[in-house]
Parts: C-alpha cells; sequence; structure tokens
C-alpha cells in the first residue's frame, strides 16, 4: 500500500464510509423519525430541530470538515513531512464527529411518536467512543514516519569554536510579563461593560488566566553534552529534553509574535514545526533528525546555535 493510499484512506474513505452510512439511514428511516427532532437534553429532551435542517447541516459539515482533513493530509505528505499518527488520529475523529452526531440524533428519535418523547442522550456516549476506536485505526493506518534529513555539508552553521575535549554549557532565557497583565486585566475589563461578566466569574477567570499565563509567560533553553533541555513558566513546566542525536543542526530563525499559531506551545502538523514562544524576535532553531522543526524564542540563540553544532560535529552523544 503507496503512502497516499494509506493516508486517503485514513483520512478520506474512514470518515467518508461512516457519513454515507449516516446519509443512508437517515433517508431510510426518514418516516420513522418525528419532525421536528429532538436535537438536546438536559434531563430529558429539551431542544428541537426540523429533520431535513438537521440532516442537511450534520451531512454537510462531514463533507467540509472531511475534505479539509484530507487536504491538509496529502500537502503534507507532498511536503515530505507526512502527518504524525496522533495527528491523523485527530483529524479523521473530527471529520467523522458531525455523523456521529446525526446517527445519535437519529438513533435516539427512532420511533418515538413526538421529539418530546424521545430516548435519553446517555447513548450518545457509545457514538462517541466509536468516534475515538475510529481515530485510533485511522491514526495506525495513515500515520507515516516523517523520512529522516541528512546533514547538509559546506553549510555555514553557528559555531562557538568548541575545541575537541572541552565542555561548555549555555543557557538562554526569554520572558513576557505582559501576557500576565493581559489575562488578569481582560477578565475585569469586560465586567465593567454592559451586560458584562459577574465580578465572581470575572475574578475566577482572571485566577485561572493568571495560573496558565504562570506557567507559561517565561522560558528557558539549556545546551550542554546532554542535549538540549527546554523549561517553561515559574515551575518549569512544561518541559522537554532532545538528546544531541535527535538533532540534525541548528539556527536561528527570526519569529513574529502571532506568526506559528501565537505564543505558548504551538505545533504545526502541516509544517511538523513545534513552536515554544514567550515573544516574536530570534529564536534558536532545532532541525531534528526525524524532519521536524523545534523552535525555542530565547535571548542570545546564536551562542545556544554554535554550541549544539559544535557538540554534533564532535560527536558527543552525552556528558554526564
Amino acid at each position: 500500500m503507496t503512502k497516499l493510499i494509506r493516508v486517503l484512506t485514513a483520512t478520506a474513505v474512514l470518515p467518508g464510509a461512516v457519513l454515507a452510512v449516516a446519509a443512508v439511514l437517515a433517508n431510510a428511516w426518514r418516516d420513522r423519525l418525528p419532525d421536528p427532532l429532538a436535537t438536546h437534553w438536559n434531563d430529558g429532551p429539551d431542544n428541537a430541530d426540523s429533520l431535513g435542517l438537521f440532516v442537511t447541516v450534520c451531512l454537510a459539515l462531514g463533507v467540509v470538515v472531511t475534505a479539509v482533513v484530507v487536504v491538509i493530509a496529502v500537502v503534507a505528505l507532498r511536503n515530505g513531512r507526512p502527518l504524525p499518527r496522533p495527528a491523523v488520529g485527530l483529524g479523521a475523529g473530527l471529520a467523522v464527529m458531525p455523523s456521529a452526531v446525526l446517527l445519535s440524533t437519529l438513533v435516539l428519535n427512532l420511533d418515538a411518536p413526538d421529539w418530546h418523547q424521545a430516548r435519553g442522550g446517555a447513548l450518545v456516549l457509545l457514538f462517541l467512543l466509536g468516534v475515538a476506536v475510529l481515530g485510533v485505526v485511522a491514526a495506525f493506518a495513515g500515520g507515516l514516519p516523517t523520512p529522516p534529513r541528512e546533514h547538509r555539508a559546506g553549510t555555514n552553521r553557528p559555531s562557538v569554536g568548541l575545541q575537541p575535549g572541552q565542555r561548555a554549557f549555555w543557557s538562554g532565557r526569554a520572558a513576557n510579563p505582559a501576557m500576565l497583565w493581559a489575562l488578569l486585566a481582560i477578565p475585569g475589563a469586560i465586567a465593567f461593560l454592559p451586560a458584562g461578566l459577574p465580578w465572581p466569574t470575572a475574578v475566577w477567570i482572571g485566577f485561572v488566566g493568571a495560573v496558565v499565563a504562570a506557567l507559561t509567560y517565561r522560558l528557558r533553553a539549556k545546551v550542554d553534552g546532554t542535549g538540549v533541555t527546554i523549561r517553561f513558566g515559574l515551575l518549569g513546566f512544561p518541559w522537554r529534553h532532545l538528546e544531541l542525536s535527535d538533532v540534525c543542526e541548528a539556527t536561528v530563525r527570526e519569529l513574529t509574535t502571532f506568526g506559528d499559531g501565537g505564543l505558548g506551545l504551538r505545533f504545526n502538523s502541516v509544517t511538523g514545526t513545534t513552536a515554544y514562544k514567550v515573544r516574536g524576535g530570534p529564536a534558536l532553531e532545532l532541525t531534528l533528525a526525524n524532519g521536524r522543526t523545534v523552535l525555542v524564542s530565547v535571548d542570545d540563540p546564536e551562542t545556544g546555535a554554535g554550541l549544539v553544532n559544535d557538540l554534533i560535529a564532535q560527536g558527543v552523544t552525552r556528558i554526564d
């Protein structure tokens, strides 16, 4: 099975088959369904929509999401960076979700004389479990390893002039305190607006925002003989460690504040880029052996990149 067929099977065939089944059953059960149809449950059915409109919206949404997922997966494959299994599984799950919502709603309304008498909504959990199972199947069917990159000989890579036998250590930091103030101030500002948030709600949102910002508003990267270690926030978590054997080369890239998905921890499944960002400006760029890229927005990334390259050139694998 070729790579393209595997990707299309996971992102188009599986979601498309579920969508087709949903469409066939919706047509076959039309005379056994109330119109309007119960579409929302609390303790019992508490909202309804037109049968035809609900079926049409679900099917159309399924087609659109499936098409988007297929395009993203195929473009990533053509660029030589196929989506990893988690991304394929998530994409397939999102594509199947409208069909699962449609099927579960139809089953709950089947043979009900009126939408008020539709079955309880707990059955939806079984359909969500089915979505998860299909996502796992799609992940293993269409998730492909990225071809390893070769070292680019003759390129002008940063260096700090590390000599054989020498040991060195580099640490770069960056912080963005404005992230803290923004996540504290925005809920308060909303509370002052007419029909804004109640004060207790604004305070809780501000507290949660401050905690999230505290965990991500500053960043530290360390390079030594053990590899590259990246740590976020006051607690140094989330964190990531890259062995030198996993890195092909290190360079410096200029980042924009809202590029690569914005601030924080960002992952682009199409380009294979993971960005650790607290600001725009110069950043350490690590090209990994699996073809993916890691960006770290810290100060003095040139020195960090040079040390990584020198350690790789000397064949250092680990220094304890």
